[in-house]
């Protein structure tokens, strides 16, 4: 039986990912039902969106009283934004919170590389809530229900 049919057989639903140049796996997703581009970190601990974007869109945000980073940069205001929804295609998203942090430092070392920006980074966290399997024969994420 291939991988997709068992997981099928138990409640996960399948989302394409694509590769950029660097190896990183990318995925078309949606934030309140604006179109964004995800990457899948597994080195993230929490999931993030743009807080641009989240601004843009006028999304609710409670300033949190800890500062975060990751990829080069350091004391970053994080926000939680309790009402947005993020989603991979069809699939809901279910992050233990989601948060909001500016991610222009993630932006500007792919853009050194020469890739697109992202709006939004895929954590650990929706890898632990949703038992996420990632194949990488068949470029797939499958995220539990």
């Amino acid at each position: 039986m291939a991988l997709a049919d068992y997981l099928a057989r138990d409640g996960y639903r399948r989302v394409p990912l694509a590769r950029n140049g660097l190896g990183h796996f990318h995925a078309a997703g949606s934030l309140d039902g604006r179109p964004v581009a995800v990457l899948i970190d597994t080195g993230a601990a929490s999931t993030l969106v743009s807080l641009a974007l989240a601004r843009e869109l006028g999304l609710a945000l409670v300033k949190l009283p800890i500062t975060g980073g990751g990829a080069g940069g350091t004391n970053l205001e994080i926000f939680h934004a309790p009402n947005a929804q993020l989603t991979l295609g069809d699939v809901v998203l279910r992050p233990r919170a989601l948060m909001a942090m500016d991610l222009a430092h993630v932006n500007q070392a792919l853009a050194m590389k020469g890739e697109s920006p992202v709006e939004a980074i895929l954590g650990v966290d929706v890898f632990d809530t949703q038992a996420a399997v990632i194949d990488y024969g068949s470029s797939s994420l499958f995220l539990k229900e």
